[in-house]
């Protein structure tokens, strides 16, 4: 048979995502041998034996009569609110044609078009893991189905030579089996993401840890659709925000339920809360919002937020201040202007509790400790602390030693959330639990630390900014710390440089350089905070680092040597070499060459500082060491 699909929304509208249903019936066709042609008009359909068309926006313009031919078969949300039929299973279940649209993508940047704005066609392997939702949103049209289950496995739809993986799931996070899911993603070794969202109101700790460490392609994306949801959306965004620093976007939905000034009210009270927890407002503006009196304002609204250059930097009313200094004719206001005034003439009040906030000064999440968790300025015990268990239970001795050492290196628990006075989990103040710890870390050998570390292992991933870089190990455990408590307040990474510089007369830029290779340094070993924003980054001593700074040098050494096991690769290496040769230049394989050669020094004498500390009893941890290698 000649067979001809017909891709509507890129006929109409233009669409950048290719249409996956019709990729699967290209690929179930050609392998039974038929004539397959995407075809680019609307002529010539009675030539073709079987006409397939997909569209899924329901806007999407189909010539008239189109759809009534005999040889025409339709499908999609755009025809179908719930979809329509589903594929037949074999055809449903059968690799997709990624071949299909590959002619016209070639014409297209042939005419000049760009070849990164055909990524989804050209480099990712696409399909759905899971199906359905229990949600039954009144406004998604993902309502064929109950609950989530499992549709495909990964290497149903996987081709190897595409770099990227994208998933259509409706509600991924919904199906129990999710984690097995994931890991068959990531025995891929491929990027990927979820394209329709993740479903934050059901974020647990499993979830946030295991999704932040994946290879994650892009923005993490959830969605914010209701102000009614601020409490449960608050909470797991918390929770998240513990376990992830990277970009993360929410969908806010309006102009559905209203489209009036208590909308618009509503709209900016969930950007306001995202900003809180340093997360992008992504507006979707449902198709009503054309019958508002307030449509100008929407427009300026979703161009102030969908473009994270201008939210990041500007407040809306400065958003549209811009506006009007680039608008041509200054004897009248452009359209982002004259939406603000109106609405501000009308409702001043909702005006001035939104329209001057800026999300440098919202946002909470700018602390970095560690560089291994990351925190909010006013953490809460129920999203800080897992199974309710406290410092106080560990001096107690409700918790083990041996748990809760294993998760102070696992960084599942920490001391630094003691500084802040909202919480109230704990009697003892953070010095009396910081020396409490040091403590017990003494008290133990190494090897106790490191069996310990080995029940409790990291889930962290190896990344260049936490590979230990610096020039004087010295200057980062004893000068760094002493430095910062004697100061008692924080420094800029230049300051530091300064007083680490000790008469050397470094450049400036080589002092700043220096303050801040050192100053991470002692980060990785929790005796500093590192304070990041997008204007400045400052240093400041840790709870642990305060404690630790009242012990003498031999007692310092001792909890170095421990504290080293905190430190990504140093916890990789040994726990590897425990049972093979290990070489440490294949750990930094991501790295280019002559970065993998800097680091390797540093982490040469990591492992040489921990032989020298180590005690007798410690032979199968020296063991560990003499198999590891660094050529």
């Amino acid at each position: 048979m000649d067979i001809g699909i017909i891709d509507a929304d890129l006929l109409d509208n233009g669409t950048r995502h290719p249409n996956l249903a019709l990729m699967k019936i290209s690929g179930f066709y050609k392998e039974k041998g038929h004539n397959v042609t995407l075809l680019e008009s609307y002529d010539g359909l009675q030539d073709y034996d079987q006409i397939y068309i997909s569209k899924v926006f329901s806007y999407t313009r189909v010539p008239e009569g189109v759809i009534s031919l005999p040889n025409v078969v339709i499908g999609g949300t755009g025809f179908f609110e719930d979809g329509g039929e589903n594929l037949p299973d074999e055809i449903e279940h059968h690799m997709p044609d990624y071949d299909l649209y590959k002619d016209y993508v070639n014409k297209q940047i042939e005419l000049g078009r760009s070849r990164s704005s055909f990524s989804d066609y050209l480099d990712y392997s696409i399909g759905f893991t899971t199906r359905g939702c229990f949600r039954k949103c009144p406004f998604c049209v993902n309502k064929k189905y109950n609950k989530a289950f499992k549709h495909s496995p990964v290497e149903e739809f996987y081709d190897p030579a595409r770099p990227y993986i994208y998933l259509w799931d409706d509600n991924f996070l919904a199906y129990s089996g999710w984690e097995a899911i994931l890991d068959d993603i990531e025995a891929t070794g491929k990027p990927f993401q979820f394209r329709q969202g993740l479903d934050i109101r059901l974020m647990t700790d499993r979830k946030a840890k295991r999704l932040s460490n994946t290879r994650y392609h892009g923005d993490f994306i959830f969605a914010f659709d209701h102000i009614e949801d601020r409490d449960i959306i608050e909470e797991k965004l918390k929770l998240w925000r513990r376990y992830c620093s990277k970009t993360t976007k929410l969908y806010v939905l309006c102009a559905y339920n209203s489209q009036d000034e208590n909308d618009i009210r509503d709209t900016f009270e969930r950007i306001k809360i995202l900003m809180k927890y340093g997360c992008l407002p992504y507006i979707m503006r449902y198709d009503s919002y054309k019958n508002s009196p307030w449509r100008s304002l929407y427009i300026q609204i979703a161009r102030w937020c969908n473009q994270p250059q201008f939210f990041k930097k500007k407040s809306f009313r400065q958003f549209c201040e811009a506006n009007q200094d680039y608008h041509k004719n200054k004897d009248t206001n452009c359209s982002a202007y004259q939406a603000l005034l109106d609405f501000e003439k009308a409702f001043p009040n909702i005006a001035a509790e939104y329209f001057d906030l800026r999300f440098e000064e919202e946002n909470q999440y700018g602390f970095d400790y560690g560089y291994g968790r990351r925190y909010a300025s006013k953490p809460s015990c129920k999203s800080c602390i897992q199974h309710k268990k406290t410092w106080e239970d560990a001096i107690a001795g409700v918790m083990s030693l041996e748990e809760v050492v294993g998760k102070y290196f696992q960084k599942s628990i920490d001391l630094q959330c003691l500084t802040f006075p909202e919480i109230s989990c704990v009697k003892y103040s953070k010095t009396k639990i910081a020396e409490w710890l040091c403590e017990k870390l003494l008290s133990m050998a190494v090897s106790e630390v490191f069996n310990i570390v080995c029940q409790y292992p990291s889930k962290e991933n190896v990344l260049p900014s936490n590979i230990p870089q610096f020039s004087n190990f010295s200057d980062a455990i004893f000068s760094t710390p002493y430095i910062l408590g004697l100061s008692g307040q924080p420094m800029s990474f230049a300051e530091l440089g300064v007083y680490l510089d000790n008469g050397k007369e470094k450049s400036e830029i080589a002092q700043r350089k220096y303050g801040e290779n050192h100053s991470k340094m002692a980060a990785l070993l929790d005796l500093v905070v590192i304070y990041k924003s997008s204007i400045s980054s400052q240093v400041a001593l840790s709870v642990f680092g305060a404690a630790y700074n009242q012990r003498s040098d031999s007692e310092k050494r001792r909890l170095i040597a421990r504290l080293l096991f905190r430190i990504p690769i140093i916890q990789r290496l040994l726990i590897k070499a425990l049972s093979l040769n290990v070489c440490i230049l294949d750990e930094l394989s991501f790295l280019a060459q002559k970065t993998k050669i800097r680091r390797k020094s540093n982490i040469e004498y990591l492992l040489n500082f921990l032989s020298r500390e180590l005690e007798e009893e410690d032979t199968v941890l020296r063991e560990a060491l003499n198999r590891i290698r660094s050529d």
